[in-house]
């Protein structure tokens, strides 16, 4: 079936093929459903969605900052960035003391961290996104320092890994191998029912997190022996001063604001193929305001050196290029279609072989 055929029973008319991204060739008319609406189509449920156009976002940024040069005026470093990972880090501090003062039980301590304590824990991580992309310091150095602190709450050392093979993902986004956010072949494989989809959605941060070390292994850099380190330190200062309870509130802080917490729903909203030939989405919905911002990713995107406070104005500069996009409309929905709806699954993605030419020169 193709694309056209099944967006049309829909009532929405587009001018792409349907071989081309929808990022490129936008729909000529509001989609006023919520992508998620989408996702029943035809699909080969052992292989991703393979599709022929160029990596998207750079040819979109191309066409915005021709049109508005404006645009530029938002590459700036954001100061807030300091000011939200201090007071992150000073709630979670107080939540530890509660927990010690009030010795919390067992029960008590993981339903404070589902409930509260996820959203906060998910803040930084989006944070640490921030300041990986150099956002909030001028020089790398300061970044990557800055980024192991705020990375210290949740206890899972991770910030300057991440970094690393973030940077990948927007480079080589889409590449099979080379797009640490592409599932591998033994996910589409492990994960194809709905109760092996939940487990993995229990298990996302384990999943995610080592993913990359199997499909493009790169060598520790110092930094990362840094931020393992002081988070090692850290546990013990938390353990010391406020109990075991306290650091195993931190941990599944961390744990299930990126699994089953809705704000951590976006990792499975940004890239999976709701909407067919969709490569990307935004979610312009309230937990914005709970999550920095991360749902505008079409934007951020096109325009990963504008900080998360200055997102939304992209949209507004140039809203012609994002208006008529589909969009999330829930994250709690997201979770749920991605969980029980047959059709969704690890092979959900598109895939492009953009950069194959690039890969055999330097093989």
């Amino acid at each position: 079936m193709g694309s056209t055929k099944f967006q049309e029973s829909k009532g929405t008319k587009l001018t792409k093929s349907s071989d081309s991204s929808l990022l490129l060739d936008l729909p000529s008319e509001k989609v006023n459903e919520p992508a998620e609406d989408f996702c029943r189509f035809e699909k080969d449920k052992t292989a991703f969605h393979k599709m022929t156009h160029l990596e998207p976002h750079n040819i979109r940024r191309e066409k915005i900052l021709e049109k508005y040069p404006q645009i530029t005026k938002l590459f700036k470093k954001d100061p807030y960035t300091i000011i939200w990972v201090f007071f992150i880090h000073l709630i979670q501090l107080y939540f530890c003391s509660l927990i010690r003062f009030y010795e919390f039980s067992w029960i008590s301590v993981f339903l404070l961290a589902l409930m509260i304590g996820a959203i906060f824990n998910h803040g930084l991580f989006v944070l640490i996104h921030d300041i990986t992309h150099f956002n909030c310091f001028k020089t790398p150095t300061q970044n990557k320092i800055w980024a192991i602190f705020a990375n210290l709450p949740q206890i899972i050392p991770s910030a300057i890994g991440f970094g690393r093979y973030h940077k990948d993902h927007h480079t080589f986004f889409g590449d099979i191998l080379h797009d640490p956010d592409i599932p591998t072949e033994w996910e589409i494989k492990a994960f194809n029912t709905w109760y092996k989809k939940l487990f993995f959605m229990f298990f996302v941060p384990l999943f995610y997190g080592l993913r990359p070390y199997f499909k493009t292994p790169k060598k520790p850099s110092n930094f990362e022996i840094v931020n393992f380190i002081a988070c090692v330190i850290y546990a013990f200062t938390i353990f010391h001063f406020f109990s075991i309870k306290a650091v195993a509130y931190l941990i599944a802080s961390t744990w299930f604001g990126l699994s089953i917490n809705p704000v951590g729903a976006h990792i499975i909203s940004e890239h999976y193929e709701f909407y067919k030939g969709q490569d990307s989405y935004s979610y312009y919905g309230i937990l914005n305001y709970l999550n920095f911002n991360v749902g505008y990713h079409v934007e951020h995107h096109d325009f990963p050196n504008i900080p998360w406070s200055k997102l939304p104005q992209v949209k507004k500069i140039a809203p012609e290029f994002y208006e008529n996009l589909p969009t999330i409309g829930s994250y709690t929905l997201i979770l749920l279609k991605y969980v029980f709806e047959s059709s969704m699954g690890p092979w959900s993605r598109i895939i492009i072989n953009s950069y194959s030419s690039i890969m055999d020169k330097d093989n």
